[in-house]
């Protein structure tokens, strides 16, 4: 059993931030391999505590050892001659989005859309330049009152007529603020919408609809392709885009 499929089948004993390592290790293996742990919470959210705890659940007696075996386990799936190049990855990631992604859904979306009177689109870190697609691509159509708010600049008082669009890929840490103010007492109860690759993401309970795409699968993740999941909202923004000009042009 691989450091993945070790993972897998303790996933459902997680905590929030067991949880959180595992999306991360799962997106960039090989920064978790090989780096130190200095510099993994150095440059992360985790603490050596907390990393140190994973591992221990996984049943290693700390990181170090955990390390170790990551490091065999990739090695070994590299020199099984089974892993994909990056373009295979994304290109099959590409044609998933296109065929799986449900015409009706994405009809509804329009005109939840169109119905709204503040759409606000939001993203952060790679989420952010699918956002920003997005917006250009609603920048055509003067039905649809869309833009993206600042982080720092976000609105203090949302309406039930306004819609929320957010792209989030695994945990979305960095919208707990947003979270935060749409609970406040008299605060409206705009449309929510998540577009996410994380079937299980922690804040889906908070949306209306919260639409599920295809991504890098675990084994594929060890040929480090971090990118995956811009690629599947890029591919779905391309697919609403195409909706959106078959209406106008109908």
């Amino acid at each position: 059993m691989n450091i993945f499929e070790l993972m897998d089948s303790k996933v459902s004993s997680f905590s929030k931030t067991d949880k959180a390592i595992y999306e991360q290790i799962k997106k960039f293996p090989e920064e978790f391999a090989n780096s130190s742990l200095n510099v993994l919470c150095d440059s992360g959210s985790f603490t050596k505590s907390a990393m140190t705890r994973f591992a221990q659940k996984l049943g290693f007696a700390g990181y170090t050892e955990f390390q170790y075996q990551f490091q065999q386990d990739i090695s070994a799936h590299k020199a099984s001659n089974q892993k994909s190049s990056s373009a295979e990855i994304y290109g099959r990631i590409l044609r998933q989005v296109s065929e799986t992604a449900d015409h009706d859904v994405i009809s509804d979306l329009i005109q939840d859309m169109k119905k709204a009177r503040r759409l606000f689109i939001i993203g952060t870190n790679l989420s952010h330049l699918p956002a920003e697609e997005m917006m250009i691509a609603l920048s055509f159509h003067s039905d649809i009152n869309a833009q993206i708010p600042r982080s720092d600049m976000m609105p203090y008082h949302y309406c039930d007529d306004d819609m929320i669009l957010m792209y989030s890929a695994s945990t979305g840490n960095s919208h707990q603020s947003l979270m935060q103010a749409l609970r406040r007492e008299g605060q409206g109860k705009p449309n929510m919408v998540l577009i996410t690759t994380n079937a299980k993401h922690p804040l889906r309970h908070n949306f209306r609809r919260v639409i599920v795409l295809p991504t890098a699968t675990m084994s594929d993740s060890m040929s480090n392709t971090p990118l995956s999941d811009m690629f599947a909202f890029m591919m779905f923004n391309d697919l609403v885009a195409e909706q959106l000009q078959l209406e106008k042009n109908n």
